[in-house]
């Protein structure tokens, strides 16, 4: 059986990391300066400092310092409100909340290294 743990984010800069990760999901997290998890609904998010990857062996494989064009999308219920909840902290917006012809209404946005995070509320009558 194969089963989905977590979202680890490669950063030079954990705790500002966590800090907006906290805010945007309205969670806490645990850990240090090095290492850091925020787990919810299933979901964690880890935080590692770049040093543990380029200074174990077993991550080499890791391109470090900087966004890997991934996008995490996560299905929220009003798209608007959480739109206008993370401008008030001054996130970086990549767009506004837009309707797409299938239904969906989603905007996507930047953590403070780069990688982009889409917000998405479903057409009427799909579940979240």
């Amino acid at each position: 059986m194969i089963r989905f743990t977590d979202i680890c984010f490669i950063t030079n800069d954990v705790l500002r990391l966590r800090a907006f990760y906290e805010n945007v999901f309205k969670a806490k997290a645990e850990g240090d300066e090095i290492h850091s998890g925020l787990s919810m609904d299933g979901l964690t998010f880890v935080f590692d400092h770049v040093s543990i990857a380029e200074e174990n062996p077993v991550f080499r494989y890791v391109s470090v310092g900087g966004a890997n064009n991934v996008i995490v999308g996560f299905n929220v219920e009003d798209v608007d409100a959480e739109h206008q909840r993370l401008l008030s902290f001054g996130t970086e917006m990549l767009n506004e909340p837009t309707t797409h012809p299938w239904g969906a209404r989603s905007f996507q946005f930047r953590d403070p290294d780069g990688n982009i995070l889409n917000f998405r509320s479903l057409p009427k009558g799909e579940q979240l």
